[in-house]
C-alpha cells in the first residue's frame, strides 16, 4: 500500500536527487500518484505545472521530511505544511445515483489542490497514531522514510536491505 505522505517525503533520493526539482518532475510524480489522489488531475493540468507549483511542492515536502525526522525548529516546518494544506479549499459533493457517490471538488486549480491534498495526508500522518511508525531507512546513504508496520523491518525497500546484508557478508568474508 502506498502512503502518499511517505511517498511525498521520499521524492528526495540519494541516487537520483530531487524528483520535484523541476516542473516536469513534479508533473511526473503527480501522474504516478494519480490513482491515490481524490483530486482529478487530467493531462492538461499536469502539462501546465510551472516553477511556482514545483517550488511550493518542494517547500511542503521539505517541511514533511523535517517533521518526520524531527529535525530543526518545528514551528517553521509546521507553518509551511499548514500553508500547503490550506492552499486550495476542497470538499466532497454528493452525486445521487445508483449507488450514490462522493466526488472531491475544489475551488482552486487542480495541481495546487492535489498538493493541498498531499499536505493534508501528511498532516494526518504526523498527527495520528501512525506517527510512531515513521522511520528513516537504516541503510547507509539512504535518505528515504518508511512506515515500520512489521517489527523486523529496518529498511525502506528490499534493495536497501539487500545492500546492507551484502556489505555485512563482504565484511565478514574479507576479514
Amino acid at each position: 500500500m502506498v502512503h502518499i505522505a511517505v511517498a511525498f517525503a521520499n521524492t528526495v533520493r540519494a541516487s537520483t536527487g530531487d524528483a520535484l526539482g523541476t516542473p516536469a518532475g513534479l508533473a511526473a510524480w503527480l501522474r504516478e500518484m494519480r490513482p491515490y489522489l481524490e483530486i482529478h488531475l487530467d493531462e492538461e493540468a499536469l502539462e501546465s505545472v510551472g516553477e511556482r507549483e514545483a517550488a511550493a511542492a518542494r517547500r511542503a515536502r521539505d517541511a514533511v521530511r523535517a517533521l518526520m525526522a524531527a529535525a530543526g525548529p518545528a514551528g517553521e516546518h509546521v507553518r509551511a505544511l499548514n500553508e500547503a494544506a490550506r492552499s486550495a479549499p476542497r470538499w466532497h459533493e454528493l452525486t445521487w445515483g445508483d449507488p450514490p457517490s462522493a466526488e472531491m471538488r475544489t475551488s482552486g486549480p487542480p495541481v495546487p489542490a492535489a498538493l493541498a491534498e498531499v499536505a493534508g495526508h501528511a498532516v494526518l500522518l504526523l498527527s495520528g497514531p501512525d506517527r510512531e511508525l515513521v522511520r528513516p531507512c537504516g541503510a547507509p546513504g539512504c535518505v528515504q522514510f518508511f512506515l515500520k508496520e512489521h517489527p523486523r523491518r529496518e529498511w525502506c525497500s528490499p534493495g536497501c536491505g539487500n545492500r546492507v546484508r551484502v556489505a555485512r557478508h563482504y565484511a565478514r568474508t574479507k576479514a
